[in-house]
């Protein structure tokens, strides 16, 4: 009797959905875990003739798929998933003038940007009169200012901003997405391939903002049913496993 058994690898792809449309695959690069989970709750009738109460009769009255995973690619579209949330791009800003108020020395106070350039600090007189370099130190790509200095007139900041990307924090709890799985049974040889027709994301995750060794971030959520699939059974209402032969 042939034995057959299973050592899976692969990769996985995220396409979104939008308004029922299903659009154009992204893979989420090196996957170390990922699973699937199916859940049911069950009735449960027990008969009453033997004294002993014994059940006689099940019924499943609901049932769930879920899934749970790591990740460890996070580019700006893997770090929206993981957070749930958005991303946008903010575009450069010039001259940008911002009031500081009266300063101490020791203040370090952030400035509304990164990847600063062309920077001066003046004093509230008319005229203005410029700030000696000396009396402060900024941090250009964090877009900070510490001041070595107490400066008694309220501070003005005038600077150029450059373009970055903001990734919002728990703010899409709506998004829906399409998960497919391309696999490798490592054990004989074949392919296998999992679908799940619509997924959303749980937010909760954690996020750790200091690591010894490379990041990976726990992902999470249900795969939600397609009553479409109902008219091809073939498909399964969450989704469906393909084993696929190895050629000969």
């Amino acid at each position: 009797m042939s034995k057959t058994y299973i050592s899976l690898q692969g990769r996985f792809y995220l396409t979104p959905i939008v308004a029922g449309v299903v659009g154009a695959m992204r893979e989420l690069g090196n996957v170390p875990e990922f699973s699937l989970e199916i859940g049911a709750e069950v009735i449960e009738h027990n008969e009453s003739m033997t004294g002993q109460r014994t059940v006689d009769f099940t019924m499943v009255q609901t049932t769930s798929v879920n899934f749970s995973g790591q990740l460890e690619q996070v580019d700006e579209e893997n770090l929206k998933y993981i957070l749930s949330g958005m991303n946008y791009e903010v575009a450069i800003q010039t001259d940008k003038t911002e009031s500081l108020g009266v300063v101490k020395a020791g203040d370090e106070i952030k400035l509304g940007g990164y990847n600063l350039s062309d920077v001066t600090f003046t004093d509230s007189a008319e005229p203005a009169v410029a700030i000696a370099e000396s009396k402060y130190t900024v941090d250009l790509v964090f877009g900070t200012v510490k001041f070595k200095e107490d400066i008694s007139t309220p501070v003005v900041a005038k600077f150029t901003t450059g373009a970055v990307t903001h990734t919002t924090l728990a703010s899409d709890f709506s998004s829906e997405y399409q998960l497919f799985f391309k696999g490798i049974n490592t054990a004989n040889g074949d392919n296998v391939a999992v679908t799940l027709h619509r997924t959303k994301k749980s937010p909760e995750t954690e996020f750790p903002l200091i690591h010894e060794e490379l990041g990976s971030y726990s992902i999470s959520g249900q795969a939600l049913s397609d009553v479409t699939k109902m008219v091809d059974g073939n498909l399964g209402l969450y989704g469906y496993m393909v084993t696929i032969p190895k050629a000969a």
